[in-house]
C-alpha cells in the first residue's frame, strides 16, 4: 500500500471511515449487494434493457446492478472462460440454441424456485419452453426463466404490396398468406423502373441463410436432428425447403444475386425489396428508418403445414452464489420477467402468456403478427454443437442458392461433416469422464 497509503487507511480507520466493499454487512449501515448482468444485446434493444435495469436499481436500493453488454461474436467465448474461472457475471441471458453447451460447462445454476411456490409461475408459458429450460432426469429441475420468443417472420414493404394489387377490403396492404400468394406478389413487385432490361426493384431478397432454411423445415414436417441426436439434414424435408429456397432465385428470378447473406434485408431497408424473412428482434433497425412503409406478417405457408423457427433468450443465474447474491439475482430475473411488456417494445415476443395477452401488446403491430404463429415454432434442437451445426447449414444453403450443388448434395455434405463434428465430439467427452 506504501506509507502514505497507510498512513491514510490508519487515519480514515481511526475516524470511523474505512473503506468496505459493499456487499458486506457493516453494523448500522444498509447492506447493498452488487451484481453484475451481462447479456449481448449491443443493439437499440440493448438501451431498452438498460433502462429496465435502472428502474430496478431505483426501486430497489439494496440491489444494484451493472449491467454490461457484449457482442454476441465474442460473447460466448468471454463468458465460457469467466463462468469455468469463477469470475464470471450472477446474472447473463443465454439464447436456448446455446444453453447446453454452456449448462454442460457447469457453471449454470437451476433456478426452479423463481416460478414461485409450487412453480405457479409456469402456467405463463408454452410447454415447449418449459422443456427447453427443464434439465431434470427423474424431478423437474429449471436452469432458466425464458424471456421472449424470437420467431422469424415476414416484413412487407406495405406501399409496394398495395401497387402489387394485395390489398384488403379497408385498402390496407394484405400480405401473401400462402406459396401461391406469395410467388404472385414477389412476381408482381419485381420491376425495371430504368428500363435498362435489369430489374431494380425485386419481390424477395434473401436474409440469413440458416435461418431461412429453418423456418421453412418445419412446413415440409423436416426435422435437423432425429430421436438419438443424429443428424439428419437430409431428410426428405429438409431439402423440400431449401429447394424452394433456390428456386426463388435460380427458377422463378424473384429476388436479386445474393451477394451477400444479408443482402435481402439491406435491399429492404432501401425499399428496393418488397419481402423479406427474418426476425421480430429487426424491428428495432426498421423503427430508426423515417417514412419506411414496413408491416409485419407471419411466415406465408409454403409447404404442406404452418411453421417458423424460434429461440428465446434465457435469464440464467451462476452457480455457487452466496445467498444474498442469489436472493438478489433472483428478484432482477423476476423483475425483468414482469416488466416484460417493456421488452417488447424493442421488437420482441414477450414469453409470458399473461404479457402477450394485454392490450399494449396487442397494440404492437410487429411483434403482434409474428406472436400468431407460436402454436407451431419450431426451436433448434437441443444439443451442445449448435455452433457448428449452424454453420454447416450455412454452408448448405449457400451452396444451393448459388446453384453450386444440388439441394440434396449440399445437405448431404452439411449432414456428413456435422457428423464428425458430433462423433468427435463424443470421443472426446467420453475420454474426459473416463479420466475423471
Amino acid at each position: 500500500m506504501g506509507i502514505k497509503g497507510s498512513l491514510l487507511f490508519l487515519l480514515l480507520t481511526s475516524l470511523g471511515l474505512a473503506w468496505v466493499r459493499s456487499d458486506r454487512v457493516v453494523p448500522g449501515e444498509k447492506h447493498v449487494v452488487e451484481l453484475s448482468y451481462w447479456n449481448g444485446f449491443t443493439g437499440p434493444d440493448g438501451r431498452t434493457m438498460l433502462q429496465m435495469v435502472r428502474q430496478f436499481n431505483r426501486e430497489n436500493p439494496d440491489v444494484q446492478i451493472t449491467m454490461q453488454r457484449i457482442a454476441w461474436a465474442t460473447y460466448y467465448n468471454k463468458l465460457m472462460v469467466a463462468g469455468i474461472g469463477g469470475r464470471g457475471p450472477e446474472i447473463f441471458v443465454m439464447p436456448s440454441a446455446m444453453l447446453p453447451q454452456m449448462y454442460r460447462a457447469g457453471f449454470i445454476d437451476e433456478i426452479t424456485d423463481v416460478y414461485g411456490p409450487g412453480g405457479a409461475l409456469k402456467a405463463q408459458f408454452d410447454p415447449k419452453l418449459i422443456k427447453i429450460v427443464d434439465v431434470g432426469t427423474d424431478h423437474e429441475e429449471l436452469i432458466g426463466l425464458p424471456l421472449d420468443v424470437h420467431a422469424q417472420g415476414m416484413y412487407c414493404n406495405g406501399a409496394m404490396l398495395k401497387e402489387a394489387g394485395f390489398v384488403n377490403a379497408d385498402g390496407s396492404p394484405r400480405p401473401p398468406k400462402n406459396r401461391e400468394e406469395f410467388l404472385a406478389a414477389a412476381s408482381a413487385m419485381r420491376k425495371d423502373t430504368d428500363g435498362d432490361g435489369q430489374p431494380d426493384l425485386w419481390g424477395f431478397g434473401y436474409g440469413q441463410w440458416d435461418r431461412n432454411f429453418m423456418s421453412l423445415v418445419p412446413q415440409f414436417g423436416g426435422r435437423l436432428l432425429d430421436e438419438k441426436g443424429e443428424p439428419v439434414l437430409d431428410d426428405p424435408g429438409d431439402v423440400q425447403a431449401l429447394q424452394f429456397l433456390a428456386d426463388l432465385y435460380l427458377k422463378y428470378h424473384l429476388a436479386p444475386p445474393p451477394e451477400a447473406g444479408v443482402a435481402g434485408w439491406v435491399g429492404f431497408r432501401q425499399q428496393k425489396v418488397g419481402m423479406v424473412f427474418d426476425g421480430v428482434y429487426m424491428l428495432g433497425d426498421l423503427k430508426r428508418l423515417e417514412g419506411h412503409p414496413y408491416i409485419g406478417a407471419p411466415m406465408p405457408q409454403i409447404g404442406p403445414y404452418p411453421g417458423t423457427l424460434a429461440d428465446s433468450h434465457i435469464l440464467c443465474v451462476r452457480k455457487g452464489l452466496p445467498p444474498d447474491q442469489r436472493a438478489g439475482a433472483e428478484k432482477l430475473i423476476r423483475f425483468i420477467s414482469d416488466h416484460s411488456i417493456i421488452w417488447a417494445e424493442a421488437g420482441q415476443i414477450p414469453a409470458r402468456k399473461d404479457v402477450r395477452e394485454t392490450e399494449a401488446f396487442k397494440k404492437m403491430q410487429v411483434q403482434y403478427a409474428f406472436s400468431q404463429q407460436l402454436d407451431y415454432v419450431m426451436y433448434p434442437p437441443r444439443t451442445p454443437l449448435f455452433g457448428e451445426l449452424n454453420a454447416q447449414i450455412v454452408l448448405a444453403v449457400e451452396s444451393a442458392i448459388r446453384g453450386r450443388a444440388t439441394p440434396i448434395d449440399a445437405l448431404r455434405q452439411a449432414n456428413r461433416d456435422y457428423k464428425r463434428y458430433l462423433d468427435r465430439d463424443r470421443a472426446d467427452n467420453l475420454v474426459s469422464s473416463e479420466v475423471k
